[in-house]
């Protein structure tokens, strides 16, 4: 299982209290970095394919880095679409974008992968290979995040959906 390793170097990083062996902050900061940097490409491959297939290529991905709790470190990646953004979601409030969120705080050993409304998966990634192995994890990240997003503001917010279907 591909996984495995990722989840056995994770627990290895619990054991050591280390992230890939780096045991400063700035030196596992360093390491989240640059997996992130590797990382990127395929999180945006990812949103780009629900915007090509639901979203008729209306849709904006967008990556910002933000200082999280603790002072720790987030990265954050969003698809977001003119459908969503004038949405009124089930509880009156806006509907979020989708997210895939790798976040690192400083209370932790290493980094994990989320989405908003998803759990934390082990994010280890030290080079190419670790970051395609990502895949699907990202994919149900973002599964996830989009089938939220329709059950908060509807079927209408897809454009694809409205297009075959008419408004609803």
């Amino acid at each position: 299982m591909d996984r495995e390793q990722d989840l056995r170097r994770h627990l290895h990083d619990l054991v050591t209290r280390t992230f890939e062996g780096a045991s400063g902050w700035p030196e596992r900061v360093a390491v989240f970095e640059r997996g992130i940097k590797l990382l990127d490409p395929l999180v945006r491959g990812v949103l780009a394919e629900i915007d090509d297939l639901f979203l008729d290529h209306t849709g904006t991905i967008s990556a910002n880095q933000e200082v999280g709790a603790e002072g720790g470190v987030v990265q954050r990646w969003e698809l977001s679409w003119p459908r969503q953004q004038s949405a009124v979601g089930r509880d009156g409030g806006p509907v979020a974008p989708v997210q895939v969120i790798a976040h690192f705080r400083r209370s932790f050993n290493h980094p994990h992968l989320r989405g908003s409304a998803a759990g934390d998966w082990p994010l280890q990634v030290l080079d190419a290979a670790d970051a395609q192995r990502q895949e699907p994890v990202v994919r149900a990240i973002v599964e996830t995040e989009f089938h939220q997003r329709i059950f908060e503001g509807r079927w209408g917010i897809v454009p694809a959906m409205v297009r075959e279907h008419g408004e609803p």
